[in-house]
């Protein structure tokens, strides 16, 4: 890798305990349901590890056919699980993840930070270090990358927000 990565970062502050919100953002398998346009293709395990590798699909084709037109505008984001740091609201101990992207599209690496608050309210910190592996020049394309990363993530933060605030048991 040649260049300083960009880094594109985004919170919200979501109505529930860190703990909560951690177990949300740290489990791939929950980020269809908030991440826009977002499918886990491929088996997952009971639950994230240390080592565990996914692979996330996005795009506009991610719900349709994949011989369609629109099917094949999707990007394969393969990920290994590199850091599970639980929270503690009564510790006032920020929760970390931590994922290496592995291509084939994008590489780097990404995250979250769940900063407690108090017991009803905590602070998500979505950060994005990745860069397209193609042969494109960094220093054209990672504005443009960092552009649409940040309004991707703005808008699956608030849609977190909107899940979590409206699920029974606040997000069980």
């Amino acid at each position: 890798m040649t260049g300083r990565v960009h880094r594109v970062e985004v919170a919200r502050v979501v109505p529930v305990e860190a703990s909560v919100a951690y177990a949300w953002v740290a489990d791939l398998r929950t980020h269809p349901r908030w991440i826009v346009a977002t499918r886990l293709d491929g088996p997952a395990g009971a639950g994230p590890e240390i080592g565990d590798r996914y692979t996330m699909a996005s795009g506009p084709g991610v719900r349709r056919d994949p011989g369609s037109g629109l099917g094949r505008l999707v990007v394969l984001d393969r990920m290994i699980v590199e850091q599970l740091d639980r929270p503690s609201t009564s510790a006032a101990r920020v929760g970390r993840t931590r994922m290496r992207k592995l291509g084939p599209v994008l590489l780097g690496t990404a995250g979250f930070d769940v900063v407690p608050m108090d017991e009803q309210r905590c602070r998500v910190v979505w950060w994005e270090e990745a860069y397209l592996a193609g042969p494109l020049p960094r220093a054209v394309i990672d504005p443009l990358v960092g552009l649409a990363l940040r309004g991707f993530m703005q808008l699956s933060l608030a849609r977190l927000g909107r899940v979590l605030g409206r699920t029974p048991g606040r997000g069980d």
